[in-house]
């Protein structure tokens, strides 16, 4: 999947392509501060999902939305803004957005967004291995997870296992992919 990060300010723009990188459901990631970079990326590779602030300096993101739009009927996007409240669009970028997101609540908010669009393959693991997921992520060995959970070795051996199977990771691509997880998913 290509995702375009549409931003004016450079911190926030990198900041926010960052977020996006991690989820391995995106296979890449264009970045542009005006709406023509926009433009030029998507005649280069379609776009699936944008991300796209509404003021930039040469245009309007709405505007910018409804040419994605046009350009690929089935992208998904999600929009940012400093006030939602004020916000109105067309029908029929209407139907393209699933997010709204107030600047001020970017990062939760758009991680919260990508998750519900994207589902990674981890949201399919049992509350169990979930769990076991996200101690892998914490650094924990298959020992300590086992004298955490009060489990046999082999028995966290086993999720492990399946929990690789389950998400089609290698070893250490598990243990990579649980980190980047548990680094990008707010905690409680």
């Amino acid at each position: 999947m290509h995702c375009l990060v549409v931003e004016d300010q450079q911190i926030l723009l990198d900041l926010l392509a960052t977020i996006v990188d991690a989820f391995s459901e995106i296979s890449t990631v264009s970045k542009a501060t005006s709406c023509a970079q926009a433009v030029a990326i998507n005649k280069d590779i379609p776009v699936d999902l944008a991300i796209l602030d509404l003021h930039l300096p040469d245009g309007d993101g709405s505007e910018l939305g409804q040419h994605l739009v046009q350009s690929n009927p089935s992208i998904q996007l999600i929009v940012l803004t400093g006030a939602p409240e004020d916000f109105q669009s067309s029908r029929e970028l209407r139907e393209s957005i699933h997010a709204l997101i107030d600047k001020r609540d970017s990062f939760d908010a758009l991680h919260h967004s990508l998750s519900r669009i994207l589902q990674p393959a981890h949201q399919s693991l049992t509350p169990r291995q979930s769990e076991i997921f996200d101690l892998i992520g914490a650094g924990k060995s298959t020992k300590e997870i086992a004298r955490m959970l009060n489990s046999a070795t082999s028995t966290i051996e086993s999720h492990r296992k399946a929990i690789a199977q389950a998400l089609k990771l290698s070893g250490a691509e598990l243990i990579r992919e649980a980190s980047l997880t548990r680094q990008i998913t707010p905690r409680p």
